[in-house]
């Protein structure tokens, strides 16, 4: 398997573990993503999820796929600054058609470069 991959067993997946990430996780918030990380228990990968709301694109399950595989493709291109055994996710709060993949990639680096610096407490 490649070091860029995305595979299934690196996703997160029960609605229980992401709503955990969501209320005890910290947020770190950039202009277009909000990413939410949580340290997992006995866990050697880190896990995401990737999420959009409903509302910023008026109920069109196409506009909110795209917008999932965008998150996805920045978070695999992104994924090796972390260390492992986290669970994250991440939540595209402003992003529109038009947004391109390197630009969300780029505010995951910068996200992901101040987690790593700053140090994760919980």
């Amino acid at each position: 398997m490649s070091l860029n991959s995305f595979s299934r067993k690196e996703s997160l997946k029960k609605n229980r573990s992401i709503k955990t990430v969501l209320d005890n996780g910290i947020c770190h918030k950039s202009k277009s993503i909000n990413v939410y990380i949580l340290k997992s228990q006995g866990v050697d990968i880190n896990k995401a999820a990737f999420i959009c709301k409903k509302v910023l694109h008026q109920k069109k399950a196409v506009l909110r796929n795209r917008v999932r595989r965008i998150l996805r493709e920045a978070y695999r291109k992104t994924k090796f600054i972390l260390p492992a055994g986290y669970d994250i996710v991440i939540v595209g709060t402003k992003i529109t058609q038009d947004t391109l993949s390197r630009e969300i990639e780029r505010e995951l680096l910068d996200v992901f470069k101040k987690i790593v610096f700053s140090g994760i407490k919980k």
